[in-house]
């Protein structure tokens, strides 16, 4: 699987997990609110700000949904402009953060790459949109745009279905599926399906992240070590905020908490598998390790038994091994060349050869 990128952020092997701070519409509709939280997503190390851009005309038949109020007109109420759009753009560029955004419709995908994003998100709602991810797929394999697919309450041959469009299209090198649960939060953790995270990179050839909708950050953290490339993850500045998704995003110091986890985890989990010792173990293997160490007092010449030493600490003398199995022989029946009081450390040069 190739490198791929949103700007100067790299996906792929040998590159930080790239942390995304989905913004959404937690902005309620605030430009100042917006640019805010940029600030904070800069400050908490992120490297990727996400905003959603909806055209409800063209994303949905009016009046027809309701979730709390009518879901048109909430969007209507929050959502900002293309100009405005471009306008949080700059000011991401300005910050040092990556800008990202979701279409919800194929003219949305259009809008977005006249604005000139440099990668795509989509919402797990989205999936089956096959239309806009045609779409997408055509912009991905002219521009080498990465596009972001979450796959949210769906099914297996569905995000095949998907898939294959990018296949067609000559973009699946620059497709990566993000494992996601469409609840707001999970009922359970078990409902979060981190498996799903090594089966979808092994069916598909392609690269995986975590789009976590739970209210801390232990998936997150399990993501990393399966194999995630991403990790989104809704963001507000306060949950006591009113609007959609503040309850379940995390805060500033949450979202800190959560890039600081992800490299932690990410340095344990890239360490090579050898097996030595570190340099910081060493002294504490000096003392805690054990060794042959007398039961009494033992007389000059008189012959090593398993009745008069011991397996103890500290671990600077004869090593215990030579207490047991085949190492025993090389031990036992020697004699002691000098006087070994109680409670003795052992050593080679104790004992005639």
């Amino acid at each position: 699987m190739k490198e791929l990128a949103i700007g100067q952020v790299k996906i792929g092997a040998g590159h930080p997990t790239v942390v995304i701070a989905e913004i959404a519409e937690c902005h309620n509709g605030s430009m100042e609110t917006a640019k805010r939280m940029v600030d904070a997503i800069k400050v908490a190390g992120a490297q990727v700000a996400k905003f959603q851009l909806h055209l409800p005309g063209w994303e949905m038949a009016p009046k027809t949904i309701k979730l709390g109020g009518v879901l048109f007109d909430d969007i209507l109420k929050n959502t900002f402009t293309s100009a405005e759009h471009k306008e949080l753009m700059e000011y991401c560029e300005s910050v040092g953060v990556e800008y990202l955004c979701t279409p919800f419709c194929p003219r949305g995908a259009e809008v977005l790459n006249d604005l000139g994003v440099k990668a795509f998100k989509t919402g797990s709602g989205e999936l089956t949109n096959l239309p806009q991810h045609r779409v997408l797929a055509k912009i991905s394999a002219k521009t080498g745009k990465p596009v972001i697919v979450s796959t949210g309450m769906c099914k297996w041959e569905e995000i095949r279905e998907t898939v294959q469009v990018y296949e067609d299209e000559g973009a699946k090198d620059n497709l990566v599926l993000m494992n996601c649960t469409s609840e707001y939060p999970p009922n359970n953790y078990a409902n979060v399906r981190l498996r799903l995270i090594p089966r979808l990179q092994n069916e598909f050839e392609v690269w995986v992240g975590q789009s976590d909708h739970t209210t801390d950050n232990y998936t997150a953290f399990a993501a990393v070590a399966l194999g995630a490339k991403i990790v989104e993850k809704h963001f507000t500045l306060s949950r006591k905020m009113e609007g959609p998704d503040h309850a379940i995003a995390l805060e500033p110091d949450m979202l800190k908490e959560l890039v600081d986890g992800i490299r932690k985890t990410e340095a344990a989990v890239n360490a090579p598998p050898n097996k030595d010792v570190l340099g910081d173990e060493a002294p504490v293997r000096h003392w805690a390790f054990h060794s042959v160490v007398t039961n009494r007092r033992i007389k000059k010449g008189e012959r090593i038994t398993l009745k008069n030493v011991r397996p103890a600490r500290p671990g600077w003398g004869i090593p215990a091994k030579f207490l047991d199995g085949e190492y025993v022989r090389q031990l036992l029946g020697k004699r002691a060349k000098k006087n070994l009081p109680k409670n003795a450390v052992v050593y080679w040069e104790d004992l005639e050869k």
